[in-house]
């Protein structure tokens, strides 16, 4: 009874939503109606509603469907189911048509995104060649698309670049404005990426003048964007804040709700130290991102908000900003997990419709028992086989997952949250208030960063920095100043875009702490060197400390090495080769790269 009510509105919308069909036809097509429903979960409950209860509606109107809930099955990552049920669409059409093509790119897609690279290039290809050989310019034009972003996946942005060059002749052909405009925004992608930010910046500049000539005020609002993007790259902040300024001004003179613009104003702002202009752009973000219901979007605003706050020493108003940020997120994930529950009820609830219905169908019928006997017992050892190996990945995860959890639990150990606590009641006898609040901040902060990477596989460089610091200056607090810290961060490393395990190199800096500073007399110093190898992060640290013999310790360091390698060694890109360490009475060096993904 519990589960009843528990799920009850996702059955009302079900059986609402079987019994609506039937009402809804009079009113507008079938396929307008799909096309009108936002969630893709919605939608794909819908189209099964349809097809279940609906069987006359024509086999072409049933192909349409089929592919609409594809696409809506990739906008919600679910790349294998999508394929295939475009895998069973696709006989249904003639091999020398268009919607052959299309479909054969649209495979291409999820095989993209499930790094199925030489799949996806063989049949975007397929598809080109059908294109070219009917003179199908519009198709030519998307499978030219389709194989530069196979290659800006795969990292081959020469390549990428030259689809997308071939395309944009196309487009200047069969004079395709719209769709030209969005190849020059994606060269300017590739260019930023490849850091020529000059080329970036031209092709963003006629993006946007098709877009002004077509009338198309959201994309010039875009392209004012990503123009005050590429300065704000090139250091030129008030340049920046001019085109995102162009862009704020153009949205609201035609009332188009964008909180982009206003997030890359109150960012530059932020970055220039301008805290109360800063402050107010956020809040105008905040405002259209509430009316959108971006719920990903109003978090980050609540917690630039809090760092704002933080930095103008307004401390409780940024721990209350932070706590709003903390909770939007917490309802997120509510949302997402109601969805999924949402799609297992429904197709559970379609699974015992269509076995009811299977076995009306086969009273009488003497000759299907033999069938379905024969269909359960293969079924059976299918399910059987399928339980094994899927006990086997999630054995294989549970290893990985207390591996990690142990990692990061290591970096929270009682005895230094005792130690760091004590450091900051003694400032506290100091009478200086001010300097507690923020050695009590930075290290509530720390608290929190290491239970929010608990949930994490990968955080961006620019989080992991953030979370050393405060580390480090928490422990500089714990031992008086007896040692100094410098980290370098090389040109081309974006600490926006590069993702790495989180908490990878605190252990190195606790046992140069705790064990290479360990009875010196002099001032002790970390240097951390990041910086960009070929297609790989790597990272360099050193110490001045007493050192240590690599070969025959056997203490918490080389405990914590060996934990280190078996991280490396879970990412399965063999990253635990490039590790070295080397340690002599002048101090310590760990050295190691990780693969960009």
């Amino acid at each position: 009874m519990s589960w009843f009510l528990q799920n009850i509105k996702y059955l009302l919308l079900f059986f609402f939503m079987s019994y609506g069909v039937s009402l809804l036809w009079a009113q507008e097509s079938i396929i307008s109606q799909v096309e009108y429903i936002k969630s893709p979960t919605e939608k794909i409950i819908f189209i099964d509603s349809i097809l279940y209860f609906r069987p006359d509606i024509g086999k072409d109107t049933i192909l349409a469907l089929k592919k609409l809930q594809a696409q809506a099955y990739q906008d919600n990552n679910n790349n294998v189911t999508a394929l295939n049920i475009y895998k069973e669409i696709l006989p249904s059409f003639a091999p020398d048509t268009d919607e052959y093509a299309k479909i054969l790119l649209l495979i291409a897609h999820s095989n993209v995104h499930l790094d199925r690279t030489p799949e996806a290039t063989k049949l975007a290809l397929q598809a080109l060649d059908l294109a070219t050989k009917y003179n199908e310019k519009s198709l030519m034009a998307s499978a030219n698309n389709v194989l530069s972003y196979i290659y800006y996946k795969t990292n081959d942005y020469d390549k990428a670049l030259d689809y997308l060059k071939k395309s944009i002749v196309i487009q200047r052909q069969i004079k395709d404005s719209a769709n030209l405009s969005a190849s020059y925004n994606n060269i300017a992608i590739i260019y930023k990426q490849l850091g020529d930010l000059n080329k970036a910046l031209a092709y963003n500049k006629q993006s946007y003048q098709i877009s002004e000539r077509l009338q198309d005020y959201i994309g010039m609002g875009k392209s004012y964007s990503n123009i005050g993007r590429i300065y704000e790259l090139l250091d030129q902040k008030d340049k920046a804040l001019q085109y995102y300024k162009k862009a704020i001004n153009n949205n609201e003179k035609y009332n188009i709700k964008n909180s982009i613009p206003y997030k890359n104003t109150g960012d530059v702002y932020l970055i220039k130290q301008s805290f109360d202009s800063a402050h107010i752009y956020f809040l105008k973000a905040l405002q259209i991102d509430k009316l959108n219901k971006n719920t990903k979007g109003i978090a980050d605003i609540y917690k630039s908000l809090s760092e704002i706050a933080y930095k103008n020493k307004q401390f409780p108003k940024s721990f209350a900003y932070q706590k709003k940020s903390d909770s939007v997120r917490h309802e997120l994930l509510k949302i997402q997990h109601k969805e999924k529950l949402m799609a297992i009820n429904h197709q559970y609830q379609l699974y015992n419709s269509q076995k009811d219905l299977e076995h009306l169908q086969s009273i009488n019928k003497k000759n299907k028992i033999i069938f379905l006997i024969l269909i359960s017992f293969l079924l059976a050892i299918a399910l059987i086989w399928y339980q094994k190996n899927k006990n086997k990945q999630l054995l294989a995860e549970k290893d990985k997952l207390y591996l990690e959890q142990k990692v990061l639990r290591s970096q929270m150990n009682p005895h230094f949250i005792f130690n760091a606590l004590s450091a900051i009641q003694n400032t506290l006898m100091d009478n200086d208030p001010i300097k507690s609040a923020g050695y009590l901040s930075r290290f509530a902060k720390l608290i929190r960063q290491n239970f929010d990477f608990l949930h994490e596989k990968q955080i961006l460089l620019k989080d992991e920095i953030d979370a050393l610091k405060n580390y480090l200056d928490v422990q500089k607090l714990r031992f008086d100043d007896k040692f100094d810290y410098e980290i370098n961060i090389f040109a081309d490393v974006d600490l926006e875009s590069i993702e790495i395990p989180p908490l990878l190199l605190q252990p190195f800096i606790e046992n140069a702490i705790n064990h290479g500073f360990q009875g010196i007399t002099k001032q002790g110093f970390i240097k951390i060197n990041i910086f960009r190898k070929d297609k790989q992060i790597c990272f360099e640290i050193t110490d001045n400390g007493k050192g240590f013999d690599v070969k025959q310790a056997k203490d918490n360091r080389m405990h914590a090495i060996d934990i280190f390698k078996q991280r490396l060694h879970l990412l399965e890109k063999e990253d635990e080769k490039t590790f070295r360490i080397t340690s002599s009475e002048k101090g310590t060096q760990v050295f190691f790269c990780l693969h960009l993904f």
